[in-house]
Protein backbone atom coordinates (compact mmCIF):
# COMPACT_ATOMS: atom_id res chain seq x y z
CA UNK A 1 0.00 0.00 0.00
CA UNK A 2 2.89 2.36 0.79
CA UNK A 3 4.32 1.73 -2.66
CA UNK A 4 0.97 2.55 -4.28
CA UNK A 5 0.68 5.85 -2.35
CA UNK A 6 4.29 6.73 -3.14
CA UNK A 7 3.79 6.04 -6.88
CA UNK A 8 0.56 8.05 -6.90
CA UNK A 9 2.26 11.00 -5.21
CA UNK A 10 5.23 10.72 -7.59
CA UNK A 11 2.86 10.68 -10.60
CA UNK A 12 1.07 13.80 -9.34
CA UNK A 13 4.36 15.66 -8.85
CA UNK A 14 5.54 14.66 -12.34
CA UNK A 15 2.23 15.74 -13.90
CA UNK A 16 2.34 19.08 -12.08
CA UNK A 17 5.98 19.66 -13.16
CA UNK A 18 5.11 18.84 -16.77
CA UNK A 19 2.15 21.25 -16.72
CA UNK A 20 4.18 24.11 -15.24
CA UNK A 21 7.05 23.55 -17.68
CA UNK A 22 4.59 23.57 -20.59
CA UNK A 23 3.22 26.96 -19.56
CA UNK A 24 6.68 28.50 -19.43
CA UNK A 25 7.49 27.07 -22.84
CA UNK A 26 4.25 28.47 -24.25
CA UNK A 27 5.17 31.99 -23.13
CA UNK A 28 8.55 31.71 -24.86
CA UNK A 29 6.83 30.58 -28.03
CA UNK A 30 4.51 33.60 -28.00
CA UNK A 31 7.53 35.91 -27.91
CA UNK A 32 9.04 34.11 -30.91
CA UNK A 33 5.85 34.51 -32.93
CA UNK A 34 6.02 38.28 -32.47
CA UNK A 35 9.46 38.25 -34.12
CA UNK A 36 8.40 36.32 -37.22
CA UNK A 37 9.58 37.49 -40.63
CA UNK A 38 7.27 39.10 -43.14
CA UNK A 39 6.26 37.37 -46.39
CA UNK A 40 7.95 37.99 -49.72
CA UNK A 41 7.51 41.58 -50.93
CA UNK A 42 6.79 40.47 -54.54
CA UNK A 43 4.47 37.83 -56.01
CA UNK A 44 4.78 36.80 -59.67
CA UNK A 45 2.00 35.03 -61.60
CA UNK A 46 1.63 34.00 -65.22
CA UNK A 47 -1.64 35.33 -66.63
CA UNK A 48 -2.70 34.54 -70.22
CA UNK A 49 0.34 35.62 -72.29
CA UNK A 50 1.96 37.88 -69.71
CA UNK A 51 3.57 38.06 -66.30
CA UNK A 52 1.81 39.88 -63.48
CA UNK A 53 3.79 41.34 -60.57
CA UNK A 54 2.04 42.03 -57.27
CA UNK A 55 3.98 44.16 -54.80
CA UNK A 56 2.98 43.53 -51.17
CA UNK A 57 4.48 46.74 -49.79
CA UNK A 58 4.73 50.23 -51.26
CA UNK A 59 7.87 50.83 -53.33
CA UNK A 60 9.06 53.86 -55.29
CA UNK A 61 10.93 52.38 -58.25
CA UNK A 62 11.48 48.76 -59.23
CA UNK A 63 13.95 47.43 -61.80
CA UNK A 64 12.76 44.29 -63.64
CA UNK A 65 14.99 42.05 -65.78
CA UNK A 66 14.07 38.87 -67.66
CA UNK A 67 16.91 36.59 -68.76
CA UNK A 68 16.54 33.40 -70.83
CA UNK A 69 18.22 30.06 -70.10
CA UNK A 70 21.31 31.00 -72.17
CA UNK A 71 21.89 34.17 -70.10
CA UNK A 72 20.67 36.55 -72.79
CA UNK A 73 18.74 39.62 -71.58
CA UNK A 74 15.20 39.47 -72.98
CA UNK A 75 13.49 42.34 -71.11
CA UNK A 76 14.64 45.20 -68.91
CA UNK A 77 12.65 48.09 -67.48
CA UNK A 78 12.58 50.50 -64.57
CA UNK A 79 9.02 50.71 -63.28
CA UNK A 80 7.72 53.60 -61.14
CA UNK A 81 5.15 52.23 -58.70
CA UNK A 82 3.93 55.44 -57.12
CA UNK A 83 0.27 54.81 -57.99
CA UNK A 84 -0.37 51.08 -58.36
CA UNK A 85 1.03 48.05 -56.59
CA UNK A 86 0.77 45.70 -59.57
CA UNK A 87 2.39 45.62 -62.99
CA UNK A 88 1.98 43.40 -66.08
CA UNK A 89 4.54 42.53 -68.77
CA UNK A 90 3.45 41.04 -72.09
CA UNK A 91 5.39 37.92 -73.08
CA UNK A 92 3.99 37.52 -76.61
CA UNK A 93 6.43 36.11 -79.12
CA UNK A 94 8.76 34.51 -76.60
CA UNK A 95 9.80 30.89 -76.98
CA UNK A 96 8.62 28.13 -74.66
CA UNK A 97 11.65 27.79 -72.38
CA UNK A 98 12.79 28.70 -68.85
CA UNK A 99 13.37 32.31 -67.88
CA UNK A 100 14.87 34.01 -64.84
CA UNK A 101 13.06 37.10 -63.55
CA UNK A 102 14.98 39.54 -61.35
CA UNK A 103 13.18 42.23 -59.36
CA UNK A 104 15.25 44.89 -57.59
CA UNK A 105 14.04 47.88 -55.64
CA UNK A 106 13.93 49.58 -52.25
CA UNK A 107 15.72 47.01 -50.08
CA UNK A 108 14.44 44.04 -52.10
CA UNK A 109 16.09 41.60 -54.47
CA UNK A 110 14.01 38.67 -55.69
CA UNK A 111 14.66 36.05 -58.36
CA UNK A 112 11.99 33.82 -59.89
CA UNK A 113 12.34 30.95 -62.38
CA UNK A 114 9.43 30.42 -64.77
CA UNK A 115 8.74 28.21 -67.76
CA UNK A 116 6.83 30.29 -70.27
Amino acid sequence: MKRFLFLTLLSCVCLWTHTVAGREHKNERDEEEERSISPNPVEVKIVNDGIMFYFMKPLDNVFIQIVDDSGMLVYEESVPLSTSQSYCISMQGLLFKPYLIRVEGDNIYEEFFILF
